[in-house]
């Protein structure tokens, strides 16, 4: 059997008086496409903000590759492969897609000029896939 590409051991999540998250574990294969369904309050979000560096477990591992990770920042978690695109609808209400796509880890020509041309294609076609009424 093939080592998960992720894998989550035991994850919980306490806040004060509230216990978001209890025990979960789970895998994701290489290749495999999840879904991560629950009422509201279920978890789902804080789950995911524990894969993002968002909020640190209070119990638990989070492993890539069947390698235990410390993603204790949005910084670490991208330097991972991770990044996390937020349940609202538009970050930044005044950008365009594309520049809500690429917020925070733009993509640069020579590591100083904001590849703007690059982001809006990228982003177009990542949109196509999902709704090519989209204009990024």
């Amino acid at each position: 059997m093939s080592v998960p590409r992720l894998q989550f051991e035991g994850i919980s999540k306490v806040f004060p008086a509230v216990r978001a998250l209890s025990d979960v574990s789970f895998s994701v294969g290489a290749g495999e496409i999840h879904g991560l369904l629950g009422e509201n309050g279920a978890g789902k979000s804080t789950l995911l903000r524990i894969l993002s560096g968002v909020y640190r477990p209070t119990a638990g591992s989070v492993l890539i590759d069947g390698s235990p990770v410390t993603l204790n920042s949005p910084v670490a978690a991208r330097a991972a492969g991770i990044a996390m695109i937020h349940q609202e609808l538009q970050q930044v209400p005044h950008l365009s897609v594309a520049q809500n796509m690429f917020l925070g880890h733009p993509l640069t020509r020579g590591g100083i000029f904001v590849a703007r041309r690059e982001q809006e294609r990228r982003a177009a076609e990542a949109l196509a896939a999902i709704d090519p009424t989209i204009h990024p």
